[in-house]
């Protein structure tokens, strides 16, 4: 068995671009162990496992296709979502916040192998309108992470503004800060170039960033109510609330908290946590690292994150964890665009390649 996993290692495999080809492969061993029932020969670890989901948007079940925003932060569409739930609702003991706060002292939890819990980033209408039905009728509490200024002054990330100019440019070609990105025969690949290239910008260049773009597209970025219309109200983040689900922290802007000093960071997520809780009239005790990276936030974030009285913090797309937690102010996230690649990284963690997580800041 083992020289069947090993064709599957990055190192065995060159694709060019790598790390997808690699996932897509690895998936597909997993689909495979899982149809033939291998998947229970391959050794897991005795210690109780923990699978955090994330999501930010959610197709429709009928109408599904492209949005005038960012397609990329679509996880998937509705039906696929509701089977995921099902799924993990049987299959799993699906932890609430309360839970996963247990769960980062104590072992397993009931004598079960496989836990789980459901988390959104961003605050999206979606969330509200399509997945909180599903999530109701299953009594899966979930978490939802609110940035606090997008929902206040109901603007959209920068992520979907810059998606929803170049789709609307007219222009074949753009050259932005001295790089050209080619948007008529290789359109997806430039948006993913340019919001990549924006992640990592500090962030007093980023909004500008955001009108240079739009100058340069020569397209109008979105109006307010545009805008508002794809994230929730404050009275549908407090009914969440009301009806069982945890509202966390995302912090304030959404600004990428490695790209900012001690002091901003400070107001990101300190601050965030005082105008959030009276906005939903609750203690909040988590917080999500904006985009979630190692690459995203610093040790001076996981320090003010503790002191500012949050008991647990999230990172994004970076594993799975064991129980008991090892590092609760750095807990992983996975996404899963398919019912399959949830099984898989439920069921075969080590083939997916996301067994073993470390604190990228060790307290």
């Amino acid at each position: 068995m083992a020289g069947i996993l090993g064709i599957f290692q990055p190192s065995r495999l060159d694709f060019g671009d790598g790390s997808e080809a690699v996932a897509g492969n690895k998936l597909k061993l997993a689909r495979l162990l899982m149809a033939v029932g291998a998947h229970g020969l391959i050794g897991r670890d005795a210690q109780a496992s923990l699978l955090i989901l994330n999501y930010h948007r959610l197709h429709p079940s009928q109408g599904r296709g492209a949005s005038a925003f960012d397609d990329g932060v679509f996880d998937t569409d509705i039906d696929t979502f509701a089977r995921q739930m099902r799924w993990l609702k049987a299959a799993t003991t699906v932890l609430d916040e309360d839970g996963l706060l247990k769960a980062a002292s104590a072992g397993s939890l009931d004598g079960k192998s496989i836990y789980s819990a459901v988390t959104f980033d961003d605050g999206y209408i979606d969330c509200y309108e399509l997945a909180r039905p599903i999530l109701d009728e299953l009594g899966i509490h979930a978490l939802f992470f609110i940035p606090v200024e997008m929902i206040e002054s109901r603007r959209l990330g920068w992520w979907d503004i810059a998606a929803y100019l170049l789709k609307r440019t007219e222009l074949e070609s753009i050259t932005l800060d001295g790089r050209t990105y080619d948007l008529g025969k290789n359109f997806a690949p430039a948006l993913k170039q340019i919001l990549h290239d924006f992640k990592l910008e500090r962030s007093d260049r980023t909004e500008g960033l955001l009108f240079r773009l739009s100058d340069t597209c020569r397209v109008p970025i979105p109006g307010p109510n545009e805008q508002s219309a794809e994230l929730m109200t404050w009275s549908q983040i407090r009914q969440l609330r009301n009806s069982g689900h945890a509202i966390g922290s995302h912090a304030m802007s959404h600004r990428v908290l490695a790209t900012l000093d001690a002091s901003t960071q400070e107001h990101e997520i300190i601050g965030s946590r005082t105008e959030l809780q009276a906005a939903v009239g609750a203690s909040v005790v988590s917080f999500a690292y904006p985009v979630g990276g190692p690459q995203h936030f610093n040790q001076v974030s996981v320090a003010l994150v503790r002191e500012a009285g949050y008991e647990q913090a999230f990172t994004f797309n970076t594993g799975i964890s064991s129980v008991p937690i090892a590092d609760r102010f750095q807990i992983p996230r996975e996404s899963a665009k398919s019912l399959s690649a949830l099984k898989a990284k439920a069921l075969l963690p080590r083939v997916m390649g996301i067994v073993g997580t470390h604190s990228a800041y060790p307290a």
